[in-house]
């Protein structure tokens, strides 16, 4: 997909209200245009080795990526600090706070311990400091919402000299081929074990990356995943009027894992993202219809990769090089 068409994907689905799920998915899949094949980059390691040799496909948490603003939730502080603030700017609304947060501590605090939460003693910390502490924890669930994301990347181009740099070890390593329209090699849900898996009952959308300067503001989605946190340690609802022009929070998830900044645009880049919390290790079987072995790759390595690929089932073996028009490129091995 060229920039364009990645840019009407992203407004569709930014658009999205989360009303009704199938027919919204159905509305973002038409502004997609899959590529015939994906690449994903590999250095030469042990576990590469073993996820080539099973056809297997680990997925990993947003909070490993290499890059720190990779699924990086843009919080407006501000608009949270003032949000706070005007809760208690008069007796009235800090009356109302107090008793909505006694509510929410039935079970969880002693009625002694509850008889502090006063008027006079929730102005007195607001004046220490309370909402700048309580800002800091909302800047916490960066992370945690990174632990819950689950995904795997790929790039429709298999000759991208920075990704072969920076993934597939200086040219050391090798690229998996992906074709997707060979059903035969996508085994996952195909077989007996994987009735209760998550992947084949929830499914793994595949999207392509939006690339922007412009960050997407994911204030709603914070609002939400604190307020779900609170939530699950009350283990009770929160109050409905928390709730109030936040949203759904359905596809706040894809919105934050699908934008990067404009210097990864050349990455071309597609993300696979699982429908459902899972345990680790997360994975899928997936057999690639071919390899790309790396330029600098030596012969031991390059015959221990073929063996490997050999042993899952790949077909189609190749080697590059740099090509008569200095580009590169890749010719079959016989194998």
């Amino acid at each position: 997909m060229n920039s364009q068409e990645r840019e009407v994907f992203w407004e569709t689905l930014c658009s999205l209200p989360g009303n009704d799920m199938k027919a919204e998915s159905q509305t973002l899949m038409k502004t997609i245009k899959l590529p015939k094949f994906l690449f994903r980059y590999r250095p030469v390691n042990l576990k590469s080795l073993e996820a080539l040799r099973t056809n297997r496909l680990y997925f990993s948490t947003a909070n490993y990526y290499d890059d720190p603003f990779d699924t990086f939730l843009n919080i407006d502080i501000d608009t949270i600090r003032n949000v706070f603030s005007s809760a208690f700017q008069t007796p009235e609304s800090t009356v109302a706070v107090v008793n909505v947060v006694k509510s929410l501590s039935d079970g969880i605090l002693t009625e002694e311990q509850k008889e502090q939460i006063t008027v006079d003693n929730v102005t007195q910390a607001v004046s220490q400091g309370l909402i700048e502490r309580f800002l800091n924890f909302v800047l916490v669930l960066r992370n945690e919402v990174k632990k819950d994301i689950w995904s795997v990347c790929f790039s429709e181009n298999g000759f991208n000299e920075v990704l072969w740099l920076k993934y597939a070890d200086q040219y050391k390593g090798f690229v998996q081929i992906y074709d997707l329209e060979n059903d035969e090699n996508f085994l996952c849900g195909k077989q007996e074990k994987c009735a209760t898996c998550g992947i084949k009952n929830f499914g793994t959308p595949l999207y392509p990356i939006y690339y922007s300067d412009t960050p997407y503001d994911a204030t709603n989605f914070a609002k939400i995943v604190m307020l779900n946190k609170m939530q699950k340690q009350a283990e009770k609802p929160m109050p409905p009027q928390l709730y109030e022009g936040i949203g759904s929070g359905l596809w706040e998830q894809e919105r934050t894992t699908l934008i990067k900044k404009e210097c990864h645009r050349y990455d071309e880049e597609w993300r696979m993202i699982t429908g459902c919390r899972m345990k680790p290790p997360v994975m899928m079987e997936w057999i690639p219809s071919g390899i790309i072995l790396g330029l600098r790759m030596d012969s031991a390595e390059e015959n221990l990769v073929i063996s490997m690929a050999k042993e899952a089932g790949i077909k189609n073996i190749y080697k590059s090089y740099i090509n008569s028009h200095n580009i590169l490129d890749a010719f079959p091995i016989p194998t």
